[in-house]
């Protein structure tokens, strides 16, 4: 199974690379090596050179010098056009087609491919189920009859559709609602789960970056600023800059958001066990320590009951628990 998810993905690499757009140095000679099968994110304020950089990466911008190779090739050595198509690229607009159907709009790379029909349709099927879309209720619908999360899904259905090796998204949620938003990265964090692609991912929101990266790629001015695990940037921030895209002061809060609740909770005392009035205040132990935080705030508690994924009590969780960690706790 491991190889076959490496065969699944590339590594992307680039050596030096530099864009100049006349004068203007949109990208300063970086220096950037991405594992198969990692989810990178770059973030940075607009204009620091996070879209051209993505851009490059599949020819849609020439980089000026340096070098990007895809499993140690040159990107230049690639015809352009089929490199575009091993390349799935999902964007903010969803840039699908109005006048075609979602069923044609998926099929489109492969069409271009050359699949043969029967497989194009059952491409389409799988993509559908996999991003929960009903094929009956969906294939034959137009754009416009979508919603924003229903047309951004089918935008990386259509990315994914001849099974690429790498994936590239531009703000690809950019302009959803809080709530369609913080489904569809769940559900990419779920098709990641289960594809394993390497995926470089381009937002302004650390929030976002935080949730998604394996590895975030901070970016100011043209050139990178850090990089690392969301864990290593916010225990050390590089400079004034990077500390203040994650928050400044609130950076405590967005390190509760990436810890789980079962890495903090302790076991059930007999006394807990019995206490039935705690029974209604309760948390997931998948849930982050910043939404157990939350419910204890709200409720003016200072210990909350964990349940596991059946909905049975196992464990507990008190606030010293949330803002302590557990190797300081004896």
């Amino acid at each position: 199974m491991a190889d076959e998810r490496q065969a699944a993905a590339a590594k992307i690499e680039l050596d030096a690379v530099t864009k100049r757009f006349g004068d203007v140095t949109a990208v300063d000679a970086i220096r950037l090596a991405i594992p198969r099968g990692e989810l990178c994110v770059l973030v940075g304020t607009s204009g620091c050179g996070k879209s051209t950089t993505l851009r490059m990466i599949n020819r849609l911008i020439e980089h000026t010098a340096g070098q990007i190779r895809i499993d140690g090739q040159q990107i230049r050595d690639f015809d352009e056009q089929r490199l575009r198509r091993r390349i799935g690229y999902a964007i903010q607009s969803t840039g699908l087609f109005p006048h075609w159907t979602v069923a044609r709009n998926i099929g489109l790379v492969p069409r271009l491919l050359r699949w043969p029909a029967s497989r194009i349709a059952a491409r389409v099927s799988e993509l559908l189920a996999l991003l929960g879309l009903d094929e009956s209720e969906f294939a034959g619908k137009y754009p416009h009859q979508l919603s924003g999360g229903q047309a951004q899904r089918i935008g990386v259905a259509r990315a994914l559709a001849a099974d690429p090796e790498v994936l590239l998204m531009d703000e690809p949620f950019g302009a959803l609602d809080p709530i369609t938003r913080e489904s569809l990265q769940d559900e990419l964090l779920r098709l990641q789960s289960r594809l394993h692609k390497t995926i470089v991912f381009v937002t302004h929101d650390m929030d976002e970056a935080l949730k998604l990266a394996d590895r975030i790629v901070v970016m100011d001015a043209g050139r990178i600023v850090q990089q690392g695990s969301a864990e290593a940037l916010l225990q050390a921030p590089a400079d004034a800059f990077v500390e203040s895209l994650l928050g400044g002061r609130d950076r405590g809060l967005k390190h509760a958001a990436l810890t789980r609740v079962a890495e903090r909770m302790r076991p059930l005392s007999d006394a807990q066990r019995g206490d039935q009035a705690l029974e209604t205040l309760s948390v997931a132990a998948d849930d982050s320590l910043r939404q157990a935080l939350s419910l204890m705030l709200w409720h003016g508690v200072d210990s909350l009951l964990v349940n596991d994924v059946e909905g049975q009590m196992v464990g507990s969780l008190s606030l010293r628990d949330v803002v302590v960690a557990r190797g300081a706790n004896s």
